[in-house]
């Protein structure tokens, strides 16, 4: 057999094994996500329209973005949100995966706080929270799945403007006290 052949053939393997490890995987973090198992990381950040201090739960992000393999990190989010069935399952996936971009900058930001991937990560996480938006734009605003995901995207997008602003400025990013 040709080797170029056999090269596609193991490629295709590894392909299909990929994407099956995926789709089992987005069940179990689409289970863990709606009862609230994932989110381990308290960052306190302040309300700008009411100055009340708040505590907002990130996941763990293991794999940065300056990880050599972070490309399959990002395939594998990709494909959670691709292969997520139920429009209420896609926006939750999306917030996880927009919260972990979050959490990576957060991770980096204070490791290293003039790293090139923050800005990249912080602009990802922001087209991600529109992405979910647009998502339960489309639904039954009724609904109070919708209503709970809707609430989850407002306080995201007021956690962020907090981190985003933070971070431009220079500044620290504390945990919550618990």
């Amino acid at each position: 057999m040709k080797l170029w052949l056999k090269i596609i053939m193991v490629m295709s393997a590894f392909g299909i094994l990929y994407i099956s490890f995926t789709r089992a995987g987005l069940e179990k973090v689409n289970d863990d996500e709606q009862y609230d198992r994932l989110r381990n990381i308290s960052i306190s950040y302040q309300q700008k329209e009411t100055g009340n201090w708040q505590c907002y739960k990130l996941p763990e992000s293991r794999i940065l973005s300056n990880n050599p393999i972070y490309f399959l990190k990002k395939i594998r989010d990709n494909l959670w949100i691709q292969f997520s069935r139920n429009p209420i399952d896609k926006s939750r996936i999306t917030l996880l995966v927009a919260d972990k971009k979050i959490s990576e900058t957060i991770t980096l930001y204070k490791k290293e706080n003039n790293n090139r991937f923050l800005k990249e990560n912080m602009d990802e996480a922001v087209k991600k929270i529109e992405s979910a938006q647009k998502i339960i734009d489309q639904l039954n605003q009724k609904d109070l799945e919708v209503k709970k995901i809707k609430q989850k995207i407002d306080q995201t997008n007021a956690f962020y403007q907090y981190i985003i602003e933070r971070i431009s400025l220079n500044k620290e990013i504390s945990k919550c006290d618990e």
